[in-house]
């Protein structure tokens, strides 16, 4: 196993050193540079720390202009036209059409995938991509095109078991908790999509949250690879699974890898030596550990979808643990009153928005008949 770190905030240190070195005049040079920073490939992480104590502004100036020619993502293009219509791709392909739309055919690319109840989401779930694409620009010859986000079935414990003999792990940990903090379907999408609009390269999959019954995270990774195939059949897609610590020890390695598939663990530095030691050798083909070192506040350092319902039940700030995007759809939507139960969840707030119901399999009259049966 791999483990990997994440240091962007070592890194926006040396391109503040090497701009006051190095005046650039195009100031969309270093706009691209703090893009490439933000996104974390290994190739311009390696070129700045090795830049990191240079004297020499012509030196300076010649990796940087050299690295924005030809570093990540600039490696994996070619000058030839892309081999699909981008026009004609549809949701939620289209952040991965255009990932693809430069690279060469029969290049072997990555898209990770990652699947939860995302009750509330929150920005480490989103970091964890990150994470997770610094680790496979680092040390493999793969570009990461895309990313899934794909939330769970909207059903509840015992009542999900008469619906599908399929219980997820998500479903499971559901009867657990108070109803009325389960926020409904339309809601956290609504939230992921938040959290997702100003990303190029991660779009929420509506697929698994809008079938008939709870599905596994094998039957979603399968899903993503067959759409991906079928719209891009000049292009050989690895998949894998991106998640945390509390998953992956839940996980069947004997399963991902007879299935195709491998798995990124994102975890913080106290967590590595114990998730280690609890995976062992059996899982060294399979998972590897990413570890997450940048420097967090305190609050993202802590945050879980628990930590986020507790401070909206607590009428508590959320942001720093959930962006501004998701805190506004928030507080638009009263989620909080609502979790909180200072409001009850409305009909409405528990039906499908107009905008999913052409990719629902079942209506929600069905639903509510099979959970009373």
């Amino acid at each position: 196993m791999t483990v990997v770190t994440s240091n962007r905030s070592q890194l926006y240190q040396i391109i503040q050193r090497i701009t006051k070195l190095v005046p650039f005049k195009d100031e969309q040079q270093v706009f691209r540079l703090k893009k490439m920073v933000d996104a974390e490939f290994g190739d311009v992480i390696q070129v700045l720390q090795e830049l990191q104590h240079e004297g020499n502004p012509a030196v300076v100036e010649s990796r940087i202009l050299h690295l924005l020619q030809t570093g990540s993502p600039s490696k994996f293009l070619i000058s030839a036209p892309p081999v699909f219509n981008a026009s004609e791709v549809s949701y939620p392909l289209t952040k991965i059409a255009q990932g693809l739309a430069n690279i060469a055919r029969d290049q072997e690319v990555v898209v990770l995938v990652s699947s939860g109840a995302y009750n509330p989401v929150h920005m480490l779930h989103i970091r964890a991509f990150y994470v997770a694409r610094q680790h496979i620009e680092s040390n493999y010859k793969f570009p990461v095109v895309g990313a899934i986000i794909s939330p769970c079935h909207d059903t509840y414990g015992v009542s999900a078991a008469r619906i599908s003999p399929v219980i997820d792990l998500v479903v499971r940990t559901k009867n657990r908790r108070k109803p009325r903090e389960m926020i409904p379907k339309s809601h956290r999408l609504g939230m992921l999509e938040a959290a997702t609009m100003s990303s190029s390269w991660i779009e929420v999959d509506k697929w698994e949250i809008t079938r008939r019954r709870v599905l596994d995270y094998l039957s979603t990774l399968t899903h993503v690879r067959e759409i991906c195939e079928a719209q891009f059949p000049a292009y050989k897609f690895r998949v894998l699974y991106v998640c945390g610590v509390n998953t992956i020890v839940k996980l069947s390695h004997t399963a991902l890898r007879d299935e195709g598939f491998g798995c990124i663990a994102v975890c913080r530095p106290n967590q590595t030596e114990m998730l280690m030691k609890h995976l062992g050798a059996k899982w060294s083909k399979t998972a590897i550990v990413a570890e997450d070192m940048g420097v967090l506040t305190c609050e993202l350092e802590r945050a879980t979808s628990f930590r986020v319902r507790k401070s909206l039940i607590q009428n508590e700030p959320c942001a720093a643990m959930v962006g501004k995007h998701v805190s506004d759809y928030m507080i638009a939507n009263r989620i909080g009153d609502k979790i909180a139960g200072r409001e009850p969840w409305t009909a409405e707030d528990r039906l499908w928005r107009a905008k999913d119901l052409p990719y629902v399999e079942y209506s929600d009259m069905e639903i509510q008949c099979l959970l009373s049966q």
